[in-house]
């Protein structure tokens, strides 16, 4: 009998000692909200270019910025520059600026006065060829005197892709990937 009170005392302690271990670790809360649902690229162009009254869109990359995922977009218009950041599971409006051009973007205003002649959307898909993966950043230079879409994709084994992408007729330029 005493053995049992015994292994029975003991049960209770090792079990009260681990019921207070797991409640003093850092475990997360039920009420805790989860960035779980992410709106697509597409959508948030479309909430950007509806807070600028339209324009053009010259950047758009999803990053992390103080914990929160967002997307970063660009924009042209007239003269005016607008940066939007974007939740990406909410679709709310973050950061909104805007910015008079100056004599330095002057340069960029050529580059935008000469179109692409393929979209966006066009450009990625030719680099997503070159490179599978998610695209994380995509930019419209000018190199070279060559209208040029530098696209950014995170690919499967954890590297990073950059796929230069002619704004002019769609060919590959090139394709560097990080190790």
């Amino acid at each position: 009998m005493k053995v049992i009170t015994t292994v029975l005392a003991s049960a209770v302690l090792v079990g009260g000692l681990g019921a207070s271990a797991y409640a003093m670790t850092d475990q997360p809360k039920s009420n805790d909200k989860k960035q779980t649902t992410t709106i697509e690229e597409a959508k948030a162009k479309d909430i950007a270019l509806q807070k600028t009254d339209g324009g053009d869109i010259t950047n758009i990359q999803l990053a992390v910025d103080d914990g929160v995922k967002q997307y970063e977009v660009d924009i042209t218009k007239g003269n005016k520059e607008y940066d939007v950041d974007i939740d990406s599971s909410s679709g709310k409006i973050i950061e909104f600026d805007e910015e008079q051009k100056d004599g330095e973007d002057e340069k960029e205003e050529n580059l935008q006065n000469v179109s692409p002649a393929i979209s966006l959307d066009q450009a990625i898909k030719t680099a997503l060829k070159s490179a599978k993966g998610t695209v994380n950043e995509t930019d419209l230079d000018q190199e070279n005197n060559r209208l040029v879409y530098e696209i950014e994709i995170d690919t499967a084994d954890k590297r990073e892709a950059t796929v230069s992408v002619d704004a002019k007729n769609g060919e590959v330029i090139s394709v560097e990937i990080d190790d």
